[in-house]
């Protein structure tokens, strides 16, 4: 089985190389800010020349080509067909009720019953945070997020963490159940990161937990209004992280990720459907290909607050172009508009059209079982396959069942009620998540105990 393979550019070889040696240039000559001495000292360690007083790390092109090269051996990436898709979750302070259509600020309860509603999706395979917990006061919302993910999902997740002090819990947290959590080591564009991540970041490092990166350059505001400009600073940032991390924690990220949109001109509002979207998906896959290193971006995303067409074709324009192009992962699912809120009904049709694009890109099983001859002169001129063995078979396999997506007659909609996919949606998640405020536990009662400690000493120290 081949699976689907294609490949789309929209950038010339020359023209990579273009943006290429514009990116070395500005790490080189701008540099960027990095306002903590301790980072500032490492990153100099690396090979960058930092300027103390300043608080600024340039980068020459010679020390980044060598982690370059170093990156390209490690990820060691051959070609391939367009990958199977997952969806994340990304943490919105709004949950947005698509049937009202009405949004309000999420709470623990929206939390638990995401984790309930996440456990039914297979293409969505963490269970984060769906929301910012609004009924938790905000400086333990990230530690009392992470707890309740640990306890009652079987599946990994978490949620954006707020600051230094929560960090450290939310690490104990890791410790206790033995796995590494992840800090988002994420850029403030243009150029500089801010003193809150850097200190997060190094409590990280110090502790053998992992950092990720995401620079989320915004087309026309906090990048050049010109694509190639905007291009050429995601490739500065996406760069600036890979070795920032390097230099703070000694891991080489061998991926090439961002969340860079472009800005709405007449509104300044970030632009998570418009055709620039799939432009960058496009011209940053080609990037990373240069680099010899996987890469994706935030497409797969929509301006529409409402499942629509504008909302279905955005998805999908911007996906399927990304992806032939060769990025191998999209942006966080379920989301109403450009971060507008979490729809628990958006994400499980999103759910429905990645395990789609899924059961597409697995290809066609090719072999003498399969493609059938002699059937085919069995049933010979005229005949049908209904009843045929082979038919019990393979039917399954060769057809892909909706429970949201609708298939079959007007008589037949008009008689179930006349209801559409987000009909659809909403009844599977009130089935699915009817007992989700009696959780059972994840994890052993004992392991529950010690979370229950942990969060209770983060509640008396970083709430007295």
């Amino acid at each position: 089985m081949k699976g689907l393979k294609s490949s789309i550019e929209i950038l010339s070889p020359d023209e990579v190389l273009q943006i290429h040696r514009a990116a070395l240039n500005v790490l080189a000559r701008t540099g960027f800010h990095m306002p903590n001495d301790e980072c500032l000292r490492r990153c100099q360690k690396a090979g960058a020349i930092v300027d103390m007083l300043q608080g600024v790390v340039r980068i020459p092109a010679s020390v980044m080509e060598d982690l370059l090269a170093d990156m390209k051996r490690q990820a060691d990436i051959h070609d391939m067909p367009a990958p199977s898709l997952s969806g994340y979750i990304s943490t919105q302070v709004f949950v947005t009720d698509y049937l009202s259509k009405t949004r309000r600020y999420g709470t623990s309860d929206d939390i638990m019953r995401g984790i309930s509603l996440v456990e039914h999706l297979k293409n969505i395979p963490s269970s984060n945070a769906v929301t910012v917990p609004s009924d938790v006061d905000s400086r333990i919302s990230d530690v009392h997020a992470y707890m309740m993910l640990l306890k009652y999902s079987t599946k990994p997740g978490g949620t954006y963490i707020l600051s230094g002090e929560s960090a450290e819990y939310i690490m104990d947290i890791g410790d206790a159940m033995g796995r590494k959590e992840y800090y988002l080591f994420e850029s403030v564009s243009p150029l500089r990161f801010r003193k809150e991540t850097l200190d997060i970041g190094l409590r990280f490092a110090n502790r053998g937990h992992g950092l990720s990166i995401a620079p989320m350059i915004m087309g026309g505001t906090t990048g050049p209004a010109t694509m190639a400009g905007t291009l050429t600073l995601i490739v500065a940032e996406v760069l600036a992280s890979i070795f920032s991390v390097y230099a703070i924690s000694g891991q080489l990220i061998a991926y090439f990720g961002h969340g860079s949109h472009y800005n709405d001109p007449r509104t300044l509002l970030c632009s998570f459907g418009s055709p620039n979207q799939a432009l960058i998906g496009i011209g940053t896959a080609q990037m990373a290909k240069f680099y010899g290193i996987h890469g994706g971006s935030n497409s797969a995303l929509s301006d529409a607050l409402v499942p629509d067409f504008q909302c279905g074709f955005e998805k999908t324009f911007s996906a399927v172009l990304s992806s032939l192009a060769g990025s191998v992962s999209i942006g966080c699912q379920g989301i109403a508009g450009a971060d507008q809120g979490f729809s628990f009904e958006q994400l499980i049709i999103d759910n429905e059209w990645l395990d789609a694009w899924n059961y597409v890109v697995a290809g066609i099983e090719v072999n003498e079982e399969t493609i059938a001859e002699e059937l085919i002169h069995e049933v010979g001129i005229g005949g049908n396959y209904i009843a045929e063995e082979h038919t019990a078979k393979h039917i399954r396999e060769n057809w892909w069942p909706s429970q949201v997506f609708f298939r079959n007659s007007y008589d037949a909609w008009q008689d179930g009620g006349k209801k559409d996919s987000l009909d659809r949606a909403h009844e599977l998640l009130e089935g699915w998540t009817i007992n989700y405020r009696n959780p059972k536990l994840a994890i052993s009662a004992v392991q529950a105990d010690e979370l229950d400690r942990i969060h209770a000493r983060a509640k008396a120290k970083i709430l007295k």
